[in-house]
């Protein structure tokens, strides 16, 4: 179990994950992996939801709107 510092702390909880990647590591001299992994430990020991990451959601939603355009230009704009 690694002690986090309270700069840390307000980082996970105020949901700035990279953030807090970085002070842990420079901390504590851990690897990325490690501190990305404990930083999601504590994410989840403070009963936090997991960060989104990606852009998947506006992505899907922008894929959606160009095919229901294309369906509306192909059967109704001839």
């Amino acid at each position: 179990m690694t002690a986090y510092s309270d700069k840390v702390r307000e980082a996970v909880t105020s949901g700035r994950k990279i953030e807090a990647i970085k002070l842990l590591r420079a901390e504590t001299g851990m690897g990325l992996k490690e501190a990305k992994h404990a930083v999601e430990e504590l994410e989840r020991s403070l009963g936090l939801p997991p960060a989104e990451t990606g852009c998947s959601g506006p992505v899907v939603t922008l894929v959606g709107l160009v095919v229901a355009a294309l369906i509306f230009y192909r059967y109704f704009a001839a």
